[in-house]
């Protein structure tokens, strides 16, 4: 009880502290620098661009490509954050006259230190905030020569401004989420190349207007955290594609990009093939290692595109029904395979491909309960951060990004063995490696946006500048394909009224016109469990530490708050977004074990498939230790595992009481099959003109039937009177 009385006072001190910081930094002073990502409505179809090219997808791609990751060269110095935040029309010249020809290619960084890409400037235990720039010479091959090329970064923490060959091609924000540039005219084929970039990552908590901007409880992983490398394409190409699944079918939008050129006729072929996981595939990240042997089309459509004019975009859409499929789900992660396929003079010149999954995520309000495919479920959940954790070393996570599959796999192998069957992927945008996997093995995912422990002043400041929106897009549009995916996270553990709910909303709505296929929620303090501001969202997430944080103790005072909860939104589902315990020693452990087990089966009574149920998922806090930068604290030991891979009693009891059946897609061995067909869209359009057309005729034919039957009996009616006279 000392402990947690030492913790919640530590806790008081943080709200504290995030005040006080709150009061430091006036919102006149928030930064100018503006988002890069829109959307525009061209065609009729609202596509999302940035840095002037469509945003593309950024999932591996069976094309022309070169692989940048590796080791790069750095030099990490102080920023001047002022200056990295500010509009580029005035900043740009004082960034390169401080760069001292660091953008140029023939600088000299013979005499710099290496680091790898992707991965991070500034593991713990190292003080994080500093900037870098890195440099890269790489070699491109002749025949990319009339190719237009697309460089892609993974992420890049916090703010990145890139030179190519000394061209400056643009910048972005954001430390989680990808973005790209068309360096077609700074590319050269057949030499040398380098790539330069300056990566500002201004500390946590020394001003309000970056995302997130003050306490957090992980670690500040700087640079190129995620992969970079560059594609070629021919000059029309498909940028992305994506895909809305239904349980019968699935809606497709296939956006079309020309770099120059004359206007040209295009044509789009969309083929639906089977696919399989097993355990020989399952790490790779090229789609087409899912193909089984011998796979025919499911269903395919040939349309025609019509006109694509110079430089110009446009979004093509097809609609399939899919009879007898198989959907997924974490007990049965099937999946299917998109081809897509561009054709210009009748000659194809790109392809794409997209895996994908049919499922639907809904709300049952009556319950209400949550439906995935139509029937209600409930999930034992664990969460994760994106930190490298085995081996350890010296008995501490091992640190830095995570940036392998094998990475990964050994996570999910822990998370198996406490049967666990939803992840909720950090405090922000998961990492895309953890999403393949769990698309492949079978998982549900809560993934967010890192507005964290956000203040009314804070979040006017992020919502005016249009970061978290950003963000948002950003995150939506990279995971658009994965059914994994069934939640976003708006917000966590933060403050303020109408604030909080108007800025709640906003992102609700924003994430609607983009995606539409996921549930919205946030992490609510538990200890508040009638906070209103879920009211715009799909459910509602409490993080409950009662006999942790704050009294009663784990039962009963989860049990009244899960009961005040449900009074407040008698028609959501409640989610546990985190409940848990540190062991900072052996003698806690049984502690961290007890509110485990009192926590949930306090909560098992209220479960979405008992009779009467409401409660859709519990989350533990979190499957292993890991870094963080809270006041006063390196390392949180939270973990159901300790950093050696041995489960602790918490993980233990943990597994004798979570269900379980998720995540055994690669011993499954799901081969996806269905009986497949396209919808006509030309043939339902000119029904649809049909039907219009008729609705017109009668509308105009009936007021004309009536005028006419009057102007008769008015003619009618002097031959009458005349006739009686």
């Amino acid at each position: 009880m000392r402990l947690a009385l030492r913790f919640a006072g530590l806790a008081l001190a943080n709200v504290v502290l995030g005040l006080a910081l709150s009061a430091c930094v006036s919102p006149e002073a928030a930064a100018e620098l503006a988002p890069t990502l829109s959307v525009k409505s061209v065609g009729g179809s609202r596509i999302a661009f940035q840095n002037g090219i469509p945003v593309p997808t950024f999932s591996y791609q069976p094309r022309r490509r070169i692989d940048l990751g590796g080791r790069w060269r750095i030099q990490t110095m102080r920023m001047d954050n002022d200056l990295s935040l500010a509009v580029r029309s005035r900043s740009l010249k004082p960034i390169v006259a401080d760069a001292a020809g660091r953008e140029q290619a023939a600088f000299d960084d013979t005499l710099w230190p290496t680091v790898d890409v992707p991965g991070s400037y500034d593991p713990p235990p190292a003080t994080p905030g500093n900037g870098a720039w890195y440099r890269k010479d790489f070699d491109v091959p002749p025949e990319w020569q009339n190719q237009t090329v697309t460089l892609k970064f993974g992420a890049a923490n916090y703010i990145a401004d890139v030179w190519l060959n000394g061209h400056y091609l643009g910048y972005h924000e954001g430390g989680s989420t990808p973005f790209a540039f068309d360096v077609t005219d700074a590319i050269l084929p057949g030499d040398i190349n380098v790539i330069a970039a300056r990566i500002d990552n201004p500390p946590w908590g020394t001003r309000q207007d970056i995302v997130p901007w003050g306490l957090t409880d992980w670690w500040n992983y700087g640079g190129l955290t995620q992969p970079v490398w560059i594609e070629a394409t021919p000059a029309i190409y498909a940028a992305r594609a994506d895909i809305v699944p239904h349980l019968d079918g699935a809606d497709i939008a296939v956006t079309l990009h020309q770099r120059r050129g004359d206007p040209a006729p295009v044509a789009v072929g969309l083929d639906i093939l089977p696919a399989t996981v097993d355990q020989s595939n399952f790490t790779n990240p090229d789609p087409l290692s899912l193909l089984p042997a011998g796979a025919v089309p499911i269903a395919s459509q040939r349309l025609d595109a019509g006109q694509l004019g110079r430089d110009g975009t446009s979004q093509l859409h097809a609609s399939f029904s899919l009879t007898s499929a198989d959907l997924w789900s974490p007990q049965s992660p099937a999946l299917y395979l998109l081809k897509v396929e561009v054709f210009w003079q009748d000659r194809r010149v790109d392809q794409l491909y997209e895996t994908f999954g049919l499922r639907r995520i809904a709300i049952d309000t009556s319950s209400p309960r949550l439906l995935l495919n139509g029937n209600p479920v409930q999930y034992a959940g664990v969460a994760l951060h994106d930190e490298r954790v085995y081996p350890a070393v010296k008995g501490q996570p091992r640190g830095g990004p995570v940036v392998t599959a094998d990475d990964i796999r050994i996570i999910l192998e822990k998370a198996n063995a406490t049967n666990i069957q939803l992840i909720r992927a950090d405090h922000h945008p998961a990492n895309p490696l953890l999403l393949m996997l769990a698309d492949r093995l079978g998982y549900a995912i809560w993934e967010e946006i890192p507005l964290y422990h956000y203040t009314p002043a804070t979040f006017g400041i992020a919502m005016d500048r249009g970061i978290p929106q950003q963000m948002l897009s950003e995150m939506d549009l990279r995971d658009m394909n994965h059914p994994s995916v069934l939640f976003h996270g708006l917000a966590n553990e933060s403050t303020g009224g109408i604030e909080r709910e108007q800025a709640l909303a906003t992102l609700h709505d924003l994430d609607r016109s983009i995606d539409g296929t996921r549930l919205t929620g946030q992490a609510a303090y538990g200890n508040q469990p009638d906070d209103a501001t879920s009211r715009p969202l799909d459910v509602a997430g409490y993080t409950t530490y009662y006999g942790v944080f704050y009294g009663p103790d784990a039962g009963p005072g989860t049990a009244h708050a899960l009961q005040v909860a449900h009074t407040t939104y008698p028609r959501k589902p409640i989610i546990i977004l985190e409940f848990g315990r540190w062991a900072d020693n052996v003698t806690e452990q049984e502690e961290q074990r007890r509110i485990l087990a009192d926590t949930y089966q306090a909560a098992a009574p209220y479960l979405d498939e008992n009779p009467n149920g409401f409660v859709g998922a519990t989350v533990w806090w979190t499957l292993d230790d890991y870094w963080t930068q809270r006041p006063g604290v390196k390392l949180e030991h939270f973990g159901l595992y300790a950093p050696n891979g041995d489960p602790r009693p918490a993980g233990l009891q943990a597994a004798a009481l979570f269900s379980g059946g998720a995540g055994q897609g690669a011993k499954q061995k799901i081969v996806s099959t269905a009986t497949g067909q396209a919808h006509q869209p030309a043939v339902q359009n000119l029904r649809f003109l049909g039907y219009l057309a008729y609705a017109l005729t009668m509308a105009l034919a009936i007021p004309a039937i009536i005028l006419l039957g009057l102007l008769l009996l008015r003619r009618r009616a002097p031959r009458q009177r005349a006739v009686a006279s």
